[in-house]
């Protein structure tokens, strides 16, 4: 165990301190950086459970400001996740030199995903069973109307709070919906959120006038076209019009490539016709109209709006259980915990220009038993580090502040895996490597499913690359087409895009059993469906040699 005490300006000011044990687990790890369970003291002592996250070392400036402002949106309210502050760590390492940590402190939030439970998960990251979260899957698969009403109010409640303070969030859809164990419906991540009053230097650093922001699926017409001057609170209605259609129906209303969604949010209607319920179809046309003046104008109202429905329609929907506001009490264990780290001996302070770091070390008399445990965590800690991977198809890499670990994206990670089996002394190790990104199962994950089930193919490649792969793999990898066809259909879930997998899909279903070893595995209509997809996306590519390849099947098939 190894506790560092983290304040800045403002916590020193205030009496706050952040304490966290750097060799814990963390709860995650993404492209900004990486996530640990915390503890926040206040001036009274009171103790309350954090995530903090610690940011990368070496992250471009507008990345750490977009941080920055995520957490300078400091809302209490039920239907949001409480930010408590940015803190920026100078710790001198050299007589003239000063190296910078960030870090971005918040509530800590347990529970499910909403993205995940539409998909049926009800367990938590550490695999524990979330009553609420199976409460709500159930009514969602037995009472939808009930289920998207419930959902849609207490989002519509967080987005009247972000709103009366000034903002928008500009990026609402399930991923950024957390249902709790405290039978909270949460929204989270304010990363590309906008003030309304002003577009000041900030913003016009972090949103390029011009330039896309957030998910194309739910984004507004000013939001997909980058009119940054335009875009309010109207555009969050749009987005929670969508979200709405989807826990409806059990899909999005537009569905395709990036640019092809977009395009649609421009110039397609919304299928309304898949809502048959009249009363939710005049509240998603009127939330989704693609003039702003012409959606609703406020969260308030659509809410006032959907209430009228719910009440109208006479429906049975069940008030859910009451919150336990005990389990909001701080932990007992903590405050405990707190007078052992507070008597935990000598501390290692450091102070430069007003930031506090303090590191609270171990007593002189600790055994040797305790250093070795201590050895041990930290090196626990460095191995998971070392496994993760970042959701990226581009190839980059961010080191760990507290360790020196350095985290990659799946691009580079299959960029090395291709050299790697290349060589036929180290190709195996490459496999592992495409197998520890599929395992991942990111989008961005998708091309080592493709790349991996090539090499499983029995017959030979065209490709030299492919071919040389396969051949130093000779006798360290049984190939098999059933697993080959297995990856290629990953791949091709992971990514619907993925014109290389989609071709290779195609083969197999013209050839059938001989490449997927199911005998009943030939369908003419899916190979041509396959070809078609893939010379629509490898057009967009400009890719000439599948292009080129893709006609030819459609025309032997035609």
């Amino acid at each position: 165990m190894s506790i560092i005490r983290i304040q800045g300006i403002h916590e020193i000011e205030n009496g706050i301190i952040y304490e966290v044990d750097t060799e814990s687990k963390p709860l995650g790890v993404g492209g900004m950086g990486q996530v640990l369970r915390g503890v926040r003291i206040d001036a009274r002592g009171v103790c309350q459970s954090v995530a903090i996250k610690f940011l990368f070392d070496d992250l471009p400036l507008h990345v750490i400001e977009r941080a920055r402002r995520e957490a300078s949106i400091q809302i209490h309210n039920e239907n949001l996740v409480e930010m408590f502050g940015f803190i920026q760590i100078d710790e001198r390492i050299a007589p003239d030199i000063v190296h910078e940590r960030y870090h971005v402190v918040s509530e800590l939030l347990e529970g499910v995903m909403l993205y995940d439970l539409l998909k049926g998960k009800t367990t938590d990251n550490e695999g524990k069973e979330v009553e609420f979260a199976a409460e709500l899957y159930n009514q969602y698969v037995n009472d939808r109307r009930g289920f998207a009403l419930f959902i849609i109010k207490n989002v519509l409640s967080g987005i009247m709070a972000l709103h009366d303070k000034g903002y928008i969030h500009r990026d609402i859809d399930p991923s950024n919906i957390m249902v709790t164990v405290d039978r909270k419906v949460k929204i989270i991540d304010f990363g590309i959120a906008k003030q309304l009053s002003t577009l000041n230097t900030q913003d016009q650093m972090l949103t390029t006038a011009g330039q896309f922001m957030g998910k194309a699926a739910y984004a507004a017409p000013e939001l997909v076209v980058g009119d940054v001057v335009h875009q309010n609170k109207t555009t969050d209605i749009y987005a929670v019009g969508i979200l709405l259609f989807q826990l409806i129906t059990g899909h999005l209303p537009f569905d395709g490539a990036t640019h092809e969604v977009l395009d649609m949010q421009l110039h397609q209607k919304m299928p309304l016709q898949e809502i048959v319920q009249k009363d939710i179809r005049k509240l998603i046309a009127r939330a989704t109209e693609k003039k702003q003046i012409d959606r609703f104008q406020s969260a308030a109202e659509f809410r006032v709006a959907l209430e009228q429905v719910e009440s109208g329609a006479g429906s049975e929907h069940k008030t859910l259980p009451p919150v336990d506001f005990k389990k909001l009490l701080p932990d007992e264990g903590l405050v405990k915990n707190r007078k052992v780290w507070m008597a935990a001996g000598g501390a290692a302070v450091l102070l430069v220009g007003g930031i506090l770091l303090a590191t609270i070390g171990s007593s002189s008399g600790d055994t040797e038993e305790r250093r070795m445990l201590e050895g041990k965590e930290r090196a626990e800690r460095v191995m998971t580090l070392s496994h993760e991977v970042i959701d990226s198809s581009d190839p980059y890499v961010r080191t760990d502040s507290l360790t020196g670990v350095q985290v990659k994206t799946a691009g580079l990670l299959i960029q090395e895996a291709e050299k790697i089996l290349m060589d036929s002394l180290k190709a195996q190790e490459g496999v592992k490597i495409l197998q520890q990104v599929i395992g991942k199962n990111y989008r961005s994950s998708s091309d080592a499913a493709y790349l991996l089930g090539r090499l499983y193919y029995e017959d030979d490649d065209t490709s030299e690359n492919i071919q040389r792969m396969k051949m130093n793999l000779t006798g360290r990898m049984e190939r098999s087409n059933q697993r080959a066809h297995q990856l290629i259909l990953q791949a091709v879930a992971l990514d619907s895009t993925s014109y290389k997998a989609l071709y290779e899909l195609g083969c197999d279903y013209y050839a059938g059993e001989m490449r997927t070893g199911d005998p009943d595995s030939r369908d003419i209509d899916k190979a041509l469906d396959c070809f078609r997809k893939s010379l629509h996306f490898a057009s967009q590519a400009n890719d000439e040699t599948y292009k080129d390849k893709c006609s030819k099947r459609i025309n032997e098939l035609n």
